[in-house]
């Protein structure tokens, strides 16, 4: 118990340095005619190095408990309005961001950009999120991990798509839904570029 303790501990101390992955998610995104925005995400993030980990060994009762108080350390995180912990490394949240024109946002963090808006030079805005290699989703496996998330992107009528590989676009004249992608296979990953 106390390797595996000792162990968590390290993990403890790198939570906020670039731990997690983001697994069973709803992410979307509004875009304004202006160029602001809101995001928003509901599912789980999942430290990895805990799911590795706790392959190897059984987490004891201690370890959980270390692992739930950790949750303080996403609370802390402005955009973060809901943490909870399930267990196993793993992590309920409910992120909301409302982003100002001409700022950029990346989630979880920049080191991190699992999915980001970013305002380029040239006035357009840029949309995009990951994609798994094929690597990556067997070492994620190794390990227990399961990526199956799902991504959209709302516009306003009118504002024009420069490009995008979405894979769901918004129906009757773009009044119903909006671009959608499906992330969990090692494909290119989802973007969009806007011109507000």
């Amino acid at each position: 118990m106390k390797k595996i303790s000792a162990i968590l501990l390290l993990l403890l101390l790198l939570i906020t340095a670039g731990c997690y992955i983001p697994e069973q998610f709803d992410a979307k995104i509004v875009i304004n005619k202006d160029g602001s925005y809101s995001f928003a995400y509901d599912g789980t993030l999942t430290n990895w190095l805990v799911l590795a980990a706790a392959k190897e060994k059984a987490l004891s009762a201690k370890d959980e408990a270390d692992l739930k108080k950790a949750t303080s350390e996403l609370s802390q995180i402005p955009e973060f309005k809901k943490v909870d912990y399930q267990g196993k490394g793993r992590y309920k949240v409910l992120v909301q961001k409302t982003g100002k024109k001409g700022e950029p946002y990346y989630f979880v963090s920049q080191d991190l950009n699992y999915i980001s808006v970013v305002p380029k030079s040239d006035g357009t805005l840029e949309v995009r999120s990951f994609s798994p290699s094929a690597k990556d989703l067997k070492e994620l496996k190794q390990i227990d991990a399961k990526i199956d998330g799902k991504l959209m992107v709302k516009l306003p009528r009118g504002m024009k798509v420069l490009q995008t590989n979405a894979q769901g676009k918004p129906k009757f004249f773009g009044l119903i839904g909006g671009y959608t992608w499906s992330i969990k296979k090692p494909e290119d990953g989802p973007f969009i570029i806007l011109k507000p």
